[in-house]
């Protein structure tokens, strides 16, 4: 039996005067939202980023978390950790890749890699880059990529895709989180939804 991507889990963003809200919800197996499985704040211009998730919208019981190894690194480390500050994965950023193609490693705790995540359009990624620093034709650039859907892929370490981040809007920041059952059963479902937060809140969307 073909092992084929379905829809795991579902992220929808909204922005409010001081913080944005992330909503984590499952989905059904036609990729529509069922119960919200994960709330979450990202305070603005934070020095070191960390991004707490809750049960619900009025913070009842805490979940997990991501936070950054290190103040404003370049790098970009960060470890997700349960609602006991147990380490139960992390993600990286790749700097050298991300100039041109933002582009991340899913890590296990003992700092193994389990997928590369990347942009999937890549002639868009470098025209974001490059273009937006031009005067007038970068703001105008700015405002056509609104209706361009920002996806990533994630790359086993076999080269192969087993799973994809999808944005399903135009001018929300609403996105379907797609993957191999195995390759999403085999990580603790928390780093992935730190990953897909993460997509999002640390890519300035």
């Amino acid at each position: 039996m073909i092992n084929t991507m379905t829809p795991h889990l579902i992220v929808e963003q909204k922005i409010t005067a001081f913080v944005n809200r992330y909503e984590i919800y499952a989905t059904d197996t036609d990729g529509n939202k069922t119960e919200m499985v994960a709330f979450a704040q990202q305070r603005r211009l934070a020095i070191k980023e960390k991004i707490e998730f809750f049960s619900d919208e009025f913070k009842t019981t805490k979940l997990f978390q991501f936070r950054a190894e290190k103040v404003m690194d370049i790098h970009g480390k960060y470890f997700v950790e349960d609602a006991n500050d147990t380490l139960i994965g992390a993600f990286k950023k790749q700097f050298g890749a991300s100039l041109l193609n933002s582009t991340w490693n899913v890590l296990n705790t003992d700092d193994s890699v389990v997928v590369t995540v990347s942009e999937s359009n890549k002639t868009l990624a470098v025209l974001r880059r490059f273009v937006g620093f031009i005067p007038f034709i970068g703001d105008i650039f700015d405002i056509v990529l609104n209706f361009f859907r920002y996806h990533f892929v994630f790359v086993d370490n076999d080269n192969g895709e087993v799973g994809k981040y999808i944005k399903t809007t135009v001018f929300r920041d609403h996105y379907r989180l797609e993957m191999k059952d195995t390759t999403y059963q085999a990580t603790d479902w928390r780093v992935w939804a730190a990953m897909a937060v993460a997509l999002d809140a640390l890519q300035s969307r």
